[in-house]
């Protein structure tokens, strides 16, 4: 049996990536303030959203609140009315 080392080819990695060492680091360099910008300009930006920017958006979401208020008018719907002798 031939030794593993000779029949398998070395893989190098390319030469085009290269791995980030400090990743890590980002956050703990980065501003508060910088982040509460950003927050205060993203929910701006929300708030000045007509409704179907808001569904274009954020289709998901759309579907999900259509969904739990068809399910809330249909258990309303559903429920006997109490009646009242008097």
């Amino acid at each position: 049996m031939a030794n593993s080392s000779e029949s398998k080819p070395q893989i190098e990695p390319e030469a085009g990536f290269s791995q980030v060492d400090h990743a890590y680091d980002l956050d703990e360099t980065a501003k508060a303030a910088d982040y509460k910008a950003d927050a205060v300009a993203a929910e701006n930006a929300e708030h000045n959203m007509t409704v179907l920017e808001a569904v274009r958006a954020y289709p998901m979401a759309s579907f999900w609140a259509f969904v739990m208020s068809c399910t809330i008018v249909s258990s309303l719907a559903r429920s006997p009315a109490k009646e009242t002798r008097s």
